[in-house]
C-alpha cells in the first residue's frame, strides 16, 4: 500500500515538473516569434493549455497621429493596443488609424476615405511596406459628388493623403521602431500592389511618373509646442478666431468660454498681434506642460502699442495634445 502511494506522489511530482517545463517553453516561443511584445508574468506562470495559444494575447500603448482637426497638423492620440500572437504591431497600428481616433479624442479627426482597407503590411528590416484598398484615392468623405472639379476639394484631397501618409509614418517610426514607410495601393487582395504618384500628395508635381518613395518622418507636421503656439499667435494676427480657439483650453478656474462668447470677446479687445517670434520651447519632467519664449509686437484699436519681450508662456496637454489656457491668451493681450 505504501509503495502505491509513493508510486502515485511521484506520478504528480513529473506531472508538475513536466507542465513547468512546457510553460517555459511555450512562454520562450512566445517572445521569439512576437518580436518587441513581451509576455506578462500572468502569460509566463498562469498559462491556460485548455485555450489555443493564439488566444494569448498582451497590451502594447503607443502612440498614434491623426489630423488635427481641420489644420494641416497631425495631433497625438495614446493608444493600447490589444496584439493577438496571428497580428504585428505594424499591422495594428496601421488598423488603428484608417479606423480613426477615438471619442476620447475629440479634437482629431481621421483622413483616410471611407470604404478605405487595408490588403497588408509586411517589414523588411525597418522598412514597412504598406497596402492599402484603391478607396484611399477615392472621393474624400463629406465632398460632393463633383468633387474633382473644384480647385478646393482637390486641394483638400491632396492634404488628406499628405497626412494619411504622414500619420502612418509618424506613427510607425515613433520610438525609432522603424525608420520608414514605403506606400502602395491595390484593387484587391489578390492584385499586385502598385506605386502611386507622387502628385497624389503633391500638387505643385505634374510629372505622373514621378512616384512616391520610402517616406521618412516629417517632424514639421506634428503639433509640437513650437508648432501649436505658432499656430495661436498666427491665428491672433490674422484674427482668425476659430483657429485659436481650437488650440485654447480651460482657463485656471475650469471655465471654457462658448465659440461666440470668446469672439465677441476678442473683438471687444480689439488688440492686434503685428510681429512674434517664439523659441522651441521645453517639456518638463511631468510631460504635461511646455513653456516657450515669447517677443512680439501689439497694437490697440486705440492706437497704443506694446512690446512682449522674453514672456514665458505656458501650454498644456489636453487630451494628449497642446493647447494654451484661455487666461493665458488674455494676459499677453493686456500689457501694464
Amino acid at each position: 500500500m505504501k509503495k502505491a502511494i509513493v508510486a502515485v506522489l511521484l506520478c504528480l511530482l513529473f506531472v508538475f515538473v513536466g507542465e513547468r517545463h512546457v510553460r517555459l517553453y511555450v512562454t520562450q516561443q512566445i517572445r521569439a516569434n512576437w518580436p518587441g511584445v513581451q509576455p506578462t508574468a500572468t502569460h509566463q506562470t498562469e498559462l491556460i493549455f485548455s485555450q489555443p495559444v493564439q488566444e494569448v494575447t498582451d497590451q502594447l500603448k503607443v502612440t498614434l497621429y491623426y489630423r488635427y482637426g481641420d489644420t494641416d497638423a497631425l495631433g497625438m492620440a495614446l493608444h493600447t493596443l490589444d496584439l493577438g500572437r496571428e497580428e504585428t504591431i505594424a499591422r495594428s497600428i496601421v488598423d488603428q488609424l484608417v479606423e480613426g481616433p477615438d471619442a476620447s479624442h475629440g479634437r482629431l479627426t481621421g483622413v483616410f476615405p471611407h470604404g478605405t482597407q487595408v490588403i497588408s503590411v509586411t517589414t523588411q528590416e525597418r522598412t514597412v511596406f504598406v497596402t492599402l484598398s484603391y478607396e484611399f484615392l477615392g472621393q474624400p468623405d463629406g465632398a460632393p459628388a463633383d468633387w474633382e472639379d473644384q480647385a478646393y476639394w482637390q486641394e483638400e484631397a491632396t492634404l488628406r493623403r499628405w497626412l494619411a501618409a504622414q500619420s502612418i509614418v509618424c506613427s510607425l517610426t515613433e520610438g525609432g521602431r522603424y525608420q520608414r514607410v514605403q506606400l502602395y495601393v491595390a484593387r484587391n487582395d489578390d492584385a499586385v500592389p502598385e506605386r502611386i504618384p507622387l502628385c497624389w500628395f503633391d500638387q505643385q508635381v505634374r510629372d505622373v511618373t514621378v512616384m512616391l518613395g520610402a517616406c521618412s518622418r516629417d517632424e514639421q507636421v506634428i503639433l509640437s509646442p513650437q508648432r501649436a503656439l505658432n499656430m495661436i499667435l498666427q491665428g491672433w494676427q490674422e484674427r482668425d478666431w476659430a483657429s485659436v480657439y481650437a488650440l485654447l483650453c480651460a482657463g485656471e478656474d475650469g471655465q471654457m468660454p462658448t465659440f461666440s462668447a470668446f469672439e465677441a470677446q476678442m473683438n471687444e479687445a480689439a488688440v492686434s498681434l503685428t510681429a512674434h517670434e517664439i523659441s522651441t520651447g521645453v517639456v518638463d519632467a511631468s510631460g504635461q506642460t511646455a513653456t516657450l519664449v515669447l517677443d512680439g509686437a501689439i497694437r490697440s484699436a486705440e492706437g497704443g502699442d506694446a512690446q512682449i519681450i522674453r514672456e514665458a508662456v505656458p501650454l498644456m496637454r489636453v487630451a494628449d495634445n497642446w493647447a494654451m489656457r484661455v487666461d493665458t491668451l488674455l494676459q499677453l493681450m493686456i500689457r501694464e
